[in-house]
């Protein structure tokens, strides 16, 4: 029984150890769903909606309720001198104190298409706010890119300084046999340990620097990583050849909305036709010389065109076509930076191949040197402090060749993340 709850136990830790793994596009695809602006575009949504059903509403018979009580000066008397002989006509004088309660009900039949331009700037409106949520959400994966490469470059300079761990451990153990017998200085068994506390410390700073971009990247997607968490390295990216910039999408949005913006304006300054029905309750009532209360109704069709509007029109809609053209100069720059970008990365990672090329040749060379610099150490042909300077040297090549390939492999992505220039 304790045999079995032993195997058991060793099971289950082995099981439950198993380290985290996670993606870059994994990573994208957590920062888009979790990082709070992505709330933002459902926020946008439901604003929309609410917009365009009170713009809605207006299609429906407007009703206002109002009410008047007055008192005036005078009011108008008619007195009528009638010949003599035939009888007095009394005209009733209106009172000076008069009330009105009335309900006005009015439906438009033609308003020169303007509620239909509204609804549809509020939705174009709608688009650019969320393009514009899009253009940051862009940004922030480019800052996940630098994290999670930061990351994967962590993780190669922990590999390759515990691999010069080794090759010094395996010295040193040799180092101490020949001092024990006296073919060896000290020195020599004292230098190694010395620089195996360094290298010690070297990779405490490297796992502190780790965890610090694990948690910066696991705020950024909504994700508790923690030490144990592998990175996968990402495969070779293949550029799309139809993705475009959100940036040249949101100047896009933003010219479609002016346009709109111009339909608007002509909307507005087409005359309103509207049937209109007031029904009340006054004294006086339509009859201007009642003195009781009576109830009454009017009802009709009714014409309005706002004529100020002409004042303003020309300018307004010069304003806009200047704004249109200021959007084209925009995007004309974007376009002329982005392709001195896409320049400047491409020539960025030619170097970078070259660079490997180069290093792979300087790695032969150096694990040779080193390699004959051990045998030198063994048989007390060179000291422990020229074994260290030579064994560092092949350290510094294989540092260096994993640091191109990860700059290699974040300049192809950062590539992709530049983007086609032009629709």
């Amino acid at each position: 029984m304790k045999r079995f709850l032993i195997i058991f136990t060793a099971f289950f830790l082995v099981f439950s150890g198993q380290a985290q793994t996670i993606s870059l596009a994994e990573c994208h695809e957590q920062m888009r769903t979790n990082f709070p602006l992505a709330k933002q575009q459902g926020l946008i949504d439901l604003t929309t909606k609410s917009t365009i059903e009170a713009l809605m509403a207006q299609y429906f018979p407007q009703f206002r309720l109002s009410g008047v009580a007055s008192y005036q000066s005078d009011v108008t008397k008619i007195d009528l001198n009638v010949p003599e002989g035939m009888p007095a006509i009394e005209i009733p004088t209106p009172e000076k104190d008069q009330y009105k309660v009335y309900l006005d009900v009015s439906q438009t039949v033609f308003g020169g298409g303007s509620l239909g331009v509204q609804q549809q700037f509020a939705r174009a409106e709608a688009e650019v706010n969320k393009q514009k949520v899009e253009v940051e959400l862009y940004k922030l994966q480019d800052k996940v890119n630098q994290l999670y490469f930061g990351i994967l470059l962590a993780d190669e300079q922990l590999k390759q300084t515990k691999i010069l761990k080794n090759d010094l451990n395996t010295a040193l153990d040799k180092v101490k046999v020949l001092v024990k017998n006296g073919v060896s200085l000290e020195t020599n068994q004292l230098n190694l340990e010395a620089e195996l506390i360094t290298l010690n410390q070297n990779i405490k700073n490297i796992e502190t620097g780790r965890q610090a971009l694990l948690e910066v990247l696991g705020k950024l997607i909504g994700k508790n990583l923690s030490a144990e968490t592998i990175l996968l390295k990402p495969e070779r990216v293949i550029p799309k050849s139809n993705f475009v910039r959100p940036e040249l999408t949101l100047i896009d949005y933003q010219k479609q909305t002016l346009s709109l913006q111009n339909r608007q304006l002509a909307a507005q300054n087409v005359p309103e036709i509207s049937l209109f029905l007031q029904g009340g309750w006054g004294k006086p009532a339509l009859n201007l010389f009642s003195t009781e209360f009576e109830p009454y109704y009017v009802g009709g069709l009714r014409f309005q065109w706002n004529v100020s509007r002409l004042y303003t029109i020309i300018r307004e809609r010069r304003n806009i076509n200047t704004r249109l053209k200021m959007y084209d100069v925009e995007k004309e720059v974007f376009q002329l930076n982005n392709e001195i970008e896409q320049t400047q990365q491409r020539s960025k990672i030619t170097q970078l191949k070259n660079a490997l090329k180069s290093d792979n040749e300087l790695i032969v060379l150096r694990s040779k040197i080193k390699e004959t610099s051990q045998i030198q150490l063994e048989n007390g042909i060179i000291t422990s402090a020229e074994f260290i300077r030579e064994a560092n040297a092949e350290n510094q090549a294989r540092q260096m060749k994993t640091l191109h390939e990860i700059q290699l492999m974040q300049a192809e992505y950062d590539l992709e993340q530049i983007g086609t220039s032009s629709f």
